[in-house]
């Protein structure tokens, strides 16, 4: 009788178990991860589709207590094999450069500079003081960060650099 009850209340806490909204336009949420891609169990991502399709959960969404995220704004890069620079990870990910020295600066004093994987969520400024979810098994939260359509991407802003030193050093006599 006990052993019965005492699962119905651990059913009745993970019903009732708050998730949150967290869409706030402008913002991009950064997870990144040291594990390898491949050691991810492929149904940490796999999407559950809410009937019209436009809303998307998750194992992922469900551990960082997230209601429901977009699918067209969630963007993922990485490498399979070992790791790689942040700034590449998620500069890859983005239009914008307007939160990478920002996320930089984070990563920075969370010793994550280097990763295998990142997690973009746009539209979305997720806080772990709301949800109490920093980490889980897999992802380590960065933050959520000011992000403007506008600003040129990193890469963009990369070639642009690299093109006006080129520029002038041939402008040299």
């Amino acid at each position: 009788m006990q052993e019965e009850q005492e699962a119905n209340m651990s059913k009745n806490k993970s019903n009732t178990e708050e998730t949150y909204l967290f869409t706030k336009k402008n913002k991009v949420s950064i997870w990144v991860s040291n594990h390898l891609y491949a050691d991810i169990p492929e149904d940490y991502f796999e999407e559950n589709f809410s009937k019209n399709n436009a809303r998307a959960k998750n194992t992922w969404s469900s551990n960082f207590k997230i209601r429901y995220f977009k699918p067209e704004n969630m963007e993922t890069n990485g490498s399979h094999e070992g790791l790689i620079g942040i700034k590449q990870a998620a500069g890859e990910c983005s239009f914008s450069s307007s939160f990478i020295d920002a996320l930089l600066s984070k990563a920075k004093k969370k010793n994550l500079l280097r990763v295998s994987w990142v997690v973009l969520l746009f539209e979305v400024e997720y806080t772990a003081k709301l949800s109490g979810v920093e980490s889980d098994d897999y992802l380590t939260l960065l933050g959520a960060f000011n992000y403007d359509d506008d600003v040129d991407s990193v890469f963009e802003v990369e070639a642009k650099l690299t093109t006006n030193i080129a520029n002038h050093e041939y402008s040299e006599p």
